[in-house]
């Protein structure tokens, strides 16, 4: 595992989208699940560092999209753990009663249509039926997690898509509201897989009015310190 912080780490070797660890007295949680048939590389990258499986206490989703949440039902039933999703929406999806909301195809320039036909409308297809125990709204701390961890809305990208904040440590876990090159640029979400671009971009604004020393995203590397000025510089594009 890459280590980000004391008690925080990024799970190595998944396929396409990060799964984060963070450590507490009784056990362990993870930040989003990655795709479907991640388990066993997170089960061996947990082992690597000294933990198992069902010290997996807690699981929090950034929002329900199938990269994110695609291990869930797998961990669910490998885990006495809670699931823990935004109220808007996404805990909807993850109980298997929507769909994931896509942007309309007739808005799309040809390139995002071409990923969306491709991409995007395939992957919707994969669904869960998982129950969530808490679910979440901004403001909400979450100090079982860690002390002072807070929620906070990012939508856009999805309608309940939320990031886990804490200001002592300037640490953002980020979910999609952007996503890291694998040269270090930031990037919009994925537009084909986003209804509401606008929201999208205001919610990076948010982002980068936190003053976020170390942001984790789903896809990319993580950014560890002093992340601020450049969250900053991205978000000034889109005033």
């Amino acid at each position: 595992m890459q280590h980000i912080q004391q008690g925080i780490s990024s799970i190595e070797g998944l396929h396409l989208a990060h799964s984060y660890v963070i450590e507490a007295a009784d056990g362990l949680t993870l930040v989003d699940t990655g795709v479907p048939g991640s388990l066993p590389q997170m089960e061996k990258e947990l082992k690597n560092a000294g933990y198992q499986l069902n010290q997996v206490k807690r699981i929090l989703i950034t929002h329900a999209h199938w990269d994110h949440y695609g291990s869930l039902a797998a961990l669910k039933e490998a885990t006495s753990t809670q699931v823990y999703a935004h109220h808007r929406y996404e805990s909807a999806v993850i109980r298997g009663e929507k769909r994931p909301l896509h942007p309309s195809k007739a808005k799309l320039g040809a390139f995002d249509r071409l990923v969306y036909d491709a991409w995007v409308i395939p992957k919707l297809r994969h669904t869960v039926a998982v129950p969530v125990d808490y679910e979440l709204k901004e403001g909400d701390r979450l100090d079982e997690v860690l002390p002072g961890l807070e929620v906070v809305d990012l939508a856009g990208h999805s309608p309940g898509q939320c990031g886990f904040w804490h200001a002592e440590r300037g640490i953002l876990f980020g979910g999609d509201v952007m996503m890291r090159s694998p040269l270090g640029r930031f990037l919009l979400p994925m537009v084909a897989a986003t209804p509401d671009i606008a929201e999208a971009k205001r919610s990076i604004h948010k982002v980068a009015e936190l003053n976020v020393a170390t942001i984790c995203l789903g896809h990319g590397q993580p950014l560890i310190g002093n992340a601020a000025s450049i969250i900053k510089a991205f978000a000034s594009k889109f005033s």
